[in-house]
């Protein structure tokens, strides 16, 4: 059986002005927030782990939602359009009434842990994937140097 057999797990978000489905994160949702957030995604995670923060729980994560809707709405919105398949749309996200985008970042938080290791083997992958692009950008700027 193929890849195309596939159903990917997904939650339906219904509110007054309609409704949309969210899935979990993909390796290129993550790839593409990491390339457009670094620097917050890596604050976010430190402070995550200052308040004693438990990755191998998916109810921790989030209950750190609050913050991160406070802290970074460009990221929620972003994390919401990917979640729905439509990264580029993530203005439109951040226009969603609060409750509605909370309720889907729920739903996709869940639906990207509960998938395969939960949270500390996405928080690793996304780790090791700020790490790579920050020895990517260094080797970079090292080699324009030179030339």
């Amino acid at each position: 059986m193929g890849l195309k057999h596939l159903k990917l797990p997904s939650a339906e978000i219904k509110f007054t002005g309609g409704k949309f489905s969210v899935r979990g994160l993909s390796l290129d949702d993550i790839g593409y927030l990491v390339s457009h957030n670094k620097e917050k995604l890596s604050s976010l995670f430190d402070k995550f782990q200052e308040q004693q923060g438990d990755l191998d729980s998916t109810d921790s994560v989030t209950q750190f939602i609050g913050p991160l809707v406070e802290t970074a709405p460009v990221l929620v919105a972003q994390v919401i359009a990917c979640g729905a398949g439509d990264a580029e749309d993530w203005e439109v996200a951040r226009s969603l009434p609060v409750p509605v985008q909370v309720e889907a970042l729920e739903h996709i938080i869940t639906l990207t842990f509960s998938a395969e290791g939960g949270p500390k083997k996405v928080m690793e992958a996304v780790i090791r994937m700020a790490q790579g692009t920050t020895a990517l950008l260094d080797s970079l700027s090292q080699t324009s140097l030179k030339a």
